[in-house]
């Protein structure tokens, strides 16, 4: 399985994070935040598989630009999976005629049916999505919000999503024997504990405290870090002392 988190910033290379999009071994994305601009045009509409997390707009940011972009080297449509939260949402937000071109409605121009369409995923279901066995956990977000764990023939990997203190996810990872590493919301420094229980998110010491449940020894990169708060995490991070957390790297392709 390869897995890459990509950039955030069109056209020079960081490691800051404001937006969220991985893709996974070159045919399904995780959520649209800089899809739209994060690939080289040759590579739009390349990924035909988009999973959104939920609704968010660092998560959801550039979606509707990649769906523009790739219009015209479609054949079939984009499928894009949510829970019915986040389908509903886009369609009333985003998807409208008003904010962006409603391209539920736009045909192919083939002949071949919409330029997207929206599949709905159910809580604890697996669906196999681009030979990807994927299974949705709700996780404890301001907006319904699910973490995914994701398996094909070599691995197992799980995404966290956004998330503060949560239980069933973790359960989930502690119990899958073929589980290669985590990628998980450690969005904020400890001293702003209040304003990460208040948006819902991960401080490194709530990171520690969620690892005591999962109690196995699996790779854990820490992602979706506040570009300000960055320098910060990190040390809070290497503090914990922990071999297994690390910080996740921007456009490194991690393999398992």
């Amino acid at each position: 399985m390869r897995i890459r988190l990509l950039p955030s910033s069109a056209g020079r290379e960081s490691q800051l994070q404001c937006l969220t999009s991985f893709l996974i071994d070159d045919r399904l994305a995780i959520d649209g935040g800089s899809l739209g601009f994060a690939l080289v045009p040759e590579k739009m509409g390349s990924i035909r598989h988009i999973i959104v997390t939920h609704a968010h707009a660092d998560h959801t940011a550039s979606l509707p630009i990649y769906v523009a972009e790739a219009f015209n080297v479609l054949n079939d449509p984009i499928l894009i999976y949510g829970s019915a939260d986040v389908i509903s949402a886009l369609k009333k937000h985003v998807f409208n005629d008003d904010v962006w071109p409603d391209f539920a409605r736009i045909q192919l121009t083939n002949g071949g049916g919409p330029t997207i369409e929206f599949r709905e995923l159910q809580a604890r279901e697996t669906v196999n999505i681009a030979g990807i066995d994927v299974t949705p956990i709700p996780v404890n977000h301001l907006v319904p919000t699910f973490g995914l764990l994701v398996q094909n023939a070599s691995a197992a990997v799980l995404f966290t999503s956004d998330t503060y203190s949560t239980d069933e996810i973790w359960k989930t990872a502690r119990e899958n024997k073929h589980l290669k590493a985590v990628f998980v919301d450690v969005s904020f420094p400890n001293e702003m504990g209040e304003l990460a229980e208040a948006s819902k998110h991960l401080t490194p010491q709530l990171l520690a405290d969620d690892l005591r449940k999962l109690d196995r020894a699996v790779e854990v990169y820490a992602v979706h870090i506040k570009p300000t708060h960055r320098d910060e995490v990190i040390r809070q991070v290497a503090s914990l002392d922990n071999p297994q957390v690390s910080i996740g790297e921007i456009d490194r392709v991690y393999e398992w």
